[in-house]
């Protein structure tokens, strides 16, 4: 038996966004026919979105996401509607020919052009501001690169079985009569890796990594205990810290 334990890594919040992105789309997409219909559910469901994924902790950065999030939404939906519109463009033999405006400036330059150019302007317009948004967000909180930190149980090093509470807690058994195991793991070059373990008055003890990133650490153990938590972290310049939390208990043994 070999159970190997690894952080996980975290995603670039480009994926969030992209998918924020997504439902205005497809939502408006299904809903709307004109671009002026998009801005109120396109609010409501930025609104939303907000409340379902972001603490209301800090406010400045709460309506900081919201207004993210509406525009965001709100682009995914002009998107949709700019592609509806294109399409039935592309289906008609002839466009509507636009009524002379009397409008000056901007407003009577935006009036003269034609159906298929104000609506191609609209999509260009939103594709750039949902790349600039969210190339805005990845660099501002680029996406977490924590360090690498693997464990490893074997019946080898004393370990009977491993197994998980409905908590998420993970727990390794030993035999009844073990009073050391080892434990044994990788990490990264120039990593620093500690162990602790009150239960065992361990504190922040440095495990040192050979030439090939791996450590190995004996742990002696009580005749008699009922549960040891074991906690190993590593860390590196640069990345994020890595951390495995894990249980040692003493196998039951039923005898018939």
């Amino acid at each position: 038996m070999e159970i190997i334990t690894t952080h996980a890594y975290y995603l670039s919040p480009a994926y969030l966004l992209i998918i924020v992105v997504l439902i205005g789309f497809i939502y408006h997409l299904i809903r709307n026919q004109e671009y002026k219909n998009t801005i109120l559910s396109s609010t409501i469901i930025g609104i939303i979105i907000t409340l379902l994924l972001v603490p209301v902790d800090n406010l400045m950065y709460f309506f900081l996401r919201m207004g993210m999030f509406v525009a965001l939404v709100m682009f995914g939906g002009f998107l949709a509607v700019g592609f509806k519109k294109l399409k039935i463009m592309n289906e008609m033999e002839s466009f509507y020919e636009l009524p002379e405006n009397g409008s000056e400036g901007h407003r009577k330059w935006w009036s003269g052009q034609s159906p298929r150019s104000q609506t191609i302007t609209i999509c260009s317009v939103s594709l750039v501001g949902i790349a600039l948004i969210i190339g805005a967000v990845c660099f501002l909180t680029p996406a977490e690169n924590p360090i690498l930190l693997d464990l490893e149980f074997t019946p080898s090093n004393g370990f009977v079985n491993a197994n998980y509470t409905d908590n998420g807690e993970m727990i390794v058994f030993i035999a009844n009569n073990t009073t050391q195991c080892v434990l044994t793991g990788s990490s990264e070059v120039n990593a620093t890796v500690t162990i602790t373990s009150s239960d065992l008055g361990i504190y922040n003890q440095d495990i040192p990594l050979d030439s090939e990133n791996r450590f190995t650490y004996k742990l002696d153990l009580p005749e008699n205990f009922s549960s040891i938590k074991i906690t190993l972290n590593a860390t590196k310049s640069g990345k994020s810290d890595g951390s495995i939390n894990f249980f040692i208990r003493k196998a039951i043994v039923f005898s018939c």
